[in-house]
């Protein structure tokens, strides 16, 4: 090693040993929420005000357990959101926290390493429930936090799974639209606490950032459609996409949804009927819950040879029960009557029914119907 060299080796050093004591803004900006995108494991996904690490920490079966943001053996550095895939069965009814330190550069021999921030320790609560499975429906948020809120204030029962329906924001541009909204309005609902799942609604596919949130959210396809499994519930998340043609002038030429729809419903036809048969539930969500003619396809058939018991979704600003061969849940958000009323809902799966029922955000109850599953 040359004199320069060691000499830089122990500038590098020191001043990252004087960095991790200098005052400096660093902080968890987001709390973490634990996304299910089916599978075997929970996306524990937060956000921090500077780039750095990210770990989860917990104990299972008496074990300490450290989690990091990591690929290919290297702890990702280089992003302010942190997703760590964590078992399913050893987050369920137990306790977690996060963590992060900020690395202003990693060079190719030291790295310059700045404070640490820790979450609180939070108790998840997702365990899969036999029967008086609550599931709490939120659509079309577009910016309305407040109006959301109001709304889900009026449920009396807490709900055992967020389902996060997509258009939470009018587009996806930048990464503060998904660390602010769509992160956000995670935590907000779910507190850390119970599962959230994501269906991707055709605003989030507008925007720079439109194409880089999956990576946060990875599922088993490798896409915004999975199936997955809470107790005696069996689902299947559809994402139906941009709502226009491919050619439309709003995507300035620069979608291929022909493609993506064509591997999807491949997909959705794939599945076995054996995947579901021994759930009591069966429910399909979509951000936009009318597909019996999806581009030119009926996407409801596959699903009723599926024994779907019910599609649910949002998208037209609607809130409506519409019964058929396979029935239809339209759960929401603003309303486009020009009453300006903004409506969450709650499905509860129990004794072999399924019950729908939206409140709007000055409490008003708009819709109850309930179906046997």
């Amino acid at each position: 090693m040359t004199i320069f060299s060691l000499l830089y080796a122990m500038f590098l050093a020191l001043f990252s040993t004087i960095g991790a004591y200098l005052p400096v803004a660093f902080n968890i900006t987001v709390e973490p929420c634990v996304f299910d995108c089916g599978g075997e494991y929970y996306s524990v996904v937060w956000a921090t005000s500077g780039k750095g690490s990210g770990y989860v920490e917990y104990t299972y079966n008496g074990e300490e357990k450290i989690i990091w943001d990591a690929s290919g053996g290297l702890i990702r550095t280089d992003d302010t959101v942190h997703s760590v895939q964590v078992p399913k069965a050893e987050l369920q009814g137990n306790t977690y926290k996060v963590g992060s330190q900020q690395v202003g550069y990693k060079f190719g021999y030291n790295a310059f390493k700045r404070r640490s921030v820790e979450s609180k320790e939070y108790s998840f609560n997702g365990v899969p429930k036999q029967d008086d499975i609550k599931i709490l429906c939120i659509s079309d948020i577009h910016e309305m936090k407040k109006e959301m809120s109001n709304a889900v204030s009026y449920f009396t029962d807490k709900p055992d799974v967020i389902m996060l329906l997509g258009d939470v924001k009018s587009a996806m541009v930048y990464k503060s639209d998904f660390v602010n909204h769509v992160l956000e309005n995670a935590f907000t609902l779910s507190g850390g606490e119970i599962p959230v799942v994501y269906t991707r609604g055709n605003h989030e596919t507008r925007g720079e950032f439109g194409a880089q949130a999956i990576k946060y959210l990875p599922s088993e396809t490798g896409e915004y459609y999975f199936t997955f499994d809470f107790g005696s519930l069996s689902a299947i998340v559809i994402d139906s996409g941009e709502d226009k043609e491919d050619d439309h002038k709003e995507y300035s030429g620069l979608v291929d949804f022909s493609a993506y729809r064509e591997k999807e419903y491949n997909w959705l036809c794939s599945l076995e009927a054996d995947r579901f048969e021994n759930a009591t539930y069966k429910i399909a969500f979509s951000h936009d819950p009318t597909l019996t003619d999806h581009f030119g396809k009926d996407w409801t058939a596959p699903m009723i040879d599926l024994g779907m018991d019910l599609l649910v979704g949002g998208h037209h600003h609607t809130n409506e029960f519409i019964d058929g061969a396979l029935p239809v849940f339209i759960d929401g958000g603003k309303q486009n009557d020009g009453s300006g009323a903004w409506v969450a809902s709650m499905l509860t799966l129990k004794d072999g029914t399924i019950r729908m029922l939206s409140i709007d955000d000055s409490g008003n109850v708009k819709l109850d119907e309930t179906i046997t599953a």
